[in-house]
């Protein structure tokens, strides 16, 4: 099942990752996963908190830059194991013709495995070949359940 991803822009200066994550520890929201990619002028945040919903309001409200196309992007959070390690995901989704448009860690580890989190182009189709495959994906109360 997918997980709700909250995307915004900074600038891309000293002090504005800071602020904004001031502003999110007021909420007293984990943050599970966070990316950060640099953009020109801006840099892309990219998250996943325990309150999707909550924190893009916040932040809006803030007047924080969300990325309206990708508001609360769907991603797959993937456990990655020995049985299936990263190659192996890449591989069962480049099978499926399935791009991989963006991936990055998280901090949340599940019975000594790790998450990675995936924007697959294909959302539906990459979860079906993952499962296909007997990769696990988890849901958002899977990570909140295992958050370390």
């Amino acid at each position: 099942m997918p997980v709700q991803q909250v995307s915004v822009f900074l600038d891309n200066r000293p002090g504005s990752l800071s602020e904004m994550l001031c502003h999110l520890e007021k909420l007293q929201i984990k943050i599970y996963a966070l990316s950060i990619a640099e953009a020109g002028e801006y840099g892309v945040i990219r998250m996943i908190t325990a309150d999707p919903q909550k924190v893009a309001q916040s932040l809006e409200d803030a007047n924080f830059n969300l990325a309206k196309a990708k508001k609360n992007t769907e991603v797959t959070a993937i456990l990655i194991t020995d049985k299936n390690p990263i190659s192996k995901i890449a591989k069962i989704l480049g099978e499926k013709e399935v791009n991989i448009e963006y991936a990055y860690s998280s901090a949340v580890h599940y019975d000594g495995k790790y998450v990675l989190v995936a924007r697959p182009r294909e959302i539906e189709v990459a979860e079906k070949a993952l499962q296909d495959n007997e990769v696990a994906t988890l849901t958002l109360e899977e990570i909140k359940q295992h958050f370390q």
